[in-house]
């Protein structure tokens, strides 16, 4: 993730472009922020709703918080910038902010096609899980010009994922 990261924003750097054409800014943080945190606590207390009885014990439910935390935020981040932060504003003059919202929204849906923990009947659920996720992202991240409310309702949905997934192992 920090080597993906830490290229992007050199290249950007390098290109001549500034760190707002990949949303990295502030943009309107305060609804963007509001937004992301509302989902993520959602999400988070679902995960723990759902799948904490799972877990053999208080400390690996902790330790799975943690771990989860952690990677939820990392990989989120690192998808969001790598996708809609380089590719959302330059697909808006082609195919206007609806289609550059769908087009990202249907590459980030089929990077995820290939979810090695699902089952294959899982799949088109999955497709449709992140195609919608794609969206709301994507949207929001339009709509506030800013990565950071974009960034948490997707650590929202990994870090849903990750509970879940450590829960069954």
């Amino acid at each position: 993730m920090v080597m993906i990261v830490v290229l992007i924003i050199v290249l950007t750097k390098l290109s001549g472009a500034d760190l707002g054409s990949i949303y990295l800014k502030r943009g309107n943080l305060k609804w963007g922020l509001s937004i992301g945190a509302i989902v993520l606590f959602n999400f988070a207390s679902s995960a723990i709703l759902f799948f904490a009885t799972r877990y053999t014990s208080i400390d690996r439910l902790i330790v799975a918080i943690l771990w989860g935390v952690v990677f939820s935020f990392a990989n989120s981040f690192m998808e969001e910038l790598w996708l809609r932060g380089i590719f959302l504003k330059r697909f808006e003059p082609l195919l206007g902010i609806s289609g550059a919202v769908l087009v990202t929204s249907i590459v980030f849906s089929l990077m995820h096609v290939g979810a090695v923990y699902l089952t294959p009947a899982a799949i088109p659920f999955m497709l449709a899980n992140t195609l919608t996720l794609g969206l709301a992202c994507g949207y929001l991240m339009m709509k506030t010009d800013s990565i950071w409310g974009s960034t948490m309702i997707h650590a929202a949905a990994d870090f849903f994922l990750f509970i879940a997934m450590l829960a069954s192992v």
